[in-house]
């Protein structure tokens, strides 16, 4: 639990980290993407090259954005014609709360963590959400605990 007065760091959050990461490659077909992001539950894909880095992310919104702009030819679009290529991204000393402004000011929902400039993990809106609900949820205890014991 953060201690109060101390900010939650994103590597406080129970992410799952590097071997459980998801990704795809960029010359993938877009159906393939939607086939792993609904067969694993997620909204998110990471793109990476051959070499294993991060050149990409692509969500469901892009692929159902793909669909209605490329819905004849769907069959001949790739991960890279509907990615974002420019992923921002955070690391795992970073502050809960600043990452969770910028998800708002951006509008995205996952954010890749780079731990020493490789790909570590990925957090979601809901990851931070969860997190964020459990440690008030702790306060409140808390804070009911204490006011238990002065009264």
């Amino acid at each position: 639990m953060v201690q109060p007065g101390d900010f939650m760091r994103i590597d406080d959050l129970p992410l799952k980290y590097d071997m459980d990461l998801i990704t795809i490659s960029p010359d993938a077909p877009v159906l393939r993407a939607a086939e792993v992001l609904n067969g694993h539950n997620i909204g998110a894909l990471l793109v990476c090259d051959n070499s294993g880095d991060l050149v990409g992310i692509i969500s469901e919104r892009d692929i159902v954005r793909g669909l209605s702009e490329c819905a004849p030819n769907i069959n001949d679009v790739k991960v890279s014609d509907l990615m974002t290529p420019e992923v921002v991204t955070c690391g795992p000393g970073d502050d809960v709360n600043e990452i969770m402004s910028i998800m708002d000011e951006r509008r995205i929902r996952h954010i890749p963590v780079l731990k020493d400039n490789r790909l570590s993990a990925i957090i979601s809106s809901r990851d931070v959400m969860s997190a964020m609900l459990e440690d008030s949820r702790s306060h409140c205890k808390t804070m009911s605990l204490a006011y238990e014991m002065v009264r």
